[in-house]
């Protein structure tokens, strides 16, 4: 080799390990949580892969997982305890700030889900929550559901709030739940209930997460501007009943509410003035799903049991063999609803994307409300993550 291109491979050598030295930064603190379990690890794997073959469900959703997170310089200087997100919430909704959090779920078609926070920047969502799957009550133990397992490798650099269903858990869980020691809790009851179940209803969870971890928890819970559809005791009209099932769990010690799925801004604005009339002082946020195409809007639909009106369902089926067309359609669908329900002046200043693993078309929505000046960088903390 001749001598003159050794400085300049010397340099390039030197840059690749300095980007490897800033990753291992970003990983240190989930790497050193991971080993400190490494046992508990070693022997779910070995047991996992004996029944593979009758409990394919139960191994696919409880094997340990390398984690696909890319954090900003700003999360990893301020890597470490993160803010009490119940207050980050409040003191936003106080003074006004227009904020949002993003939802995951922890695998698409079984690839583990991959976020780089640097494309949100400027602005980074105030928490990441991930959704919990119906499957995960069969986990052993607890802590190798792969949201907990991400939550974990999440919760140094930003808020970060698994869900938890009542569906199946016995009381055993709940505990083994609790002794985690995670700071944030989106408490949900599900779809279905069994008979098995410790808990029949959210507010149960709420009161235990409260016993078990005090004020030290946030806990967020769920309310249903249309009702619930899926419900076997509320139907989709007794929204009433279901508010004052909503001011129960707020009353047993949740933080603050974040809405299911409504794709029109009346019933969200009604179920706003209907919970300052019913007493509820927790923050509200407002669920927004942006889906990148209409086979992915009806997938949603699917899932939640939540339609589009039927005039508005027929405009969008006329992209769906056109997914940039359909997406334009769906993203322009969002920000009027936030504008509408913004505009209607009632305390509302969070949004929380369903984002379905699919960020494109909310990175569209986050631009539009900066451009608008609605969606703003506020001063540095550490949830910021600003360079």
């Amino acid at each position: 080799m001749s001598a003159a291109p050794r400085p300049t491979l010397l340099r390039h050598v030197a840059a690749v390990a300095q980007r490897r030295c800033c990753y291992c930064c970003c990983c240190c603190c989930y790497w050193r949580q991971l080993s400190q379990r490494s046992h508990q690890v070693r022997n779910i794997s070995q047991i996992m892969h004996a029944i593979e073959g009758t409990l394919s469900v139960t191994a696919s959703t409880s094997l340990p997982i390398e984690p696909c997170f890319h954090f900003t310089a700003g999360q990893v200087a301020n890597c470490g305890k993160q803010p009490r997100l119940g207050d980050l919430v409040a003191n936003k909704t106080r003074i006004g700030e227009f904020f949002y959090g993003i939802e995951i779920t922890s695998n698409t078609r079984g690839i583990i889900t991959c976020v780089d926070f640097n494309q949100f920047l400027p602005v980074l969502p105030t928490f990441i929550s991930l959704a919990w799957l119906a499957p995960y009550w069969q986990v052993e133990p607890i802590g190798q559901v792969q949201t907990l397992q991400l939550t974990r490798a999440l919760e140094s650099y930003i808020p970060a709030m698994p869900h938890l269903s009542t569906y199946r858990l016995s009381e055993q869980h709940y505990d083994d739940f609790f002794d985690l020691n995670f700071d944030n809790l989106l408490a949900v009851r599900g779809d279905e209930l069994h008979e098995d179940q410790a808990y029949k209803y959210t507010r149960q969870m709420v009161a235990h997460a409260r016993r078990a971890r005090g004020k030290e928890m946030t806990i967020a819970v769920a309310g249903h501007p249309e009702g619930h559809a899926n419900d076997l005791e509320l139907g989709p009209q007794d929204i009433d009943k279901d508010l004052t099932y909503l001011k129960e769990k707020i009353d047993c010690g949740s933080d603050f509410i974040i809405t299911q799925i409504c794709y029109t801004p009346e019933p969200l604005i009604e179920f706003l003035r209907k919970v300052h009339r019913v007493g509820i002082e927790a923050p509200v946020m407002v669920g927004v799903v942006v889906p990148n195409s209409f086979k992915s809007y009806l997938q949603m639909e699917r899932v939640s049991k939540i339609r589009m009106p039927k005039e508005m369902r027929a405009e969008a089926e006329k992209y769906k063999n056109d997914d940039a067309k359909a997406q334009s359609y769906f993203v322009q669908h969002a920000l009027s609803l936030i504008q509408r329900v913004l505009d209607a002046d009632l305390g509302m200043h969070g949004i929380q994307f369903y984002t379905m693993n699919n960020f494109e078309p909310v990175f569209e929505v986050l631009g539009e409300l900066r451009r608008r000046g609605i969606l703003k960088e506020s001063s540095p903390n550490a949830a910021s993550g600003a360079a």
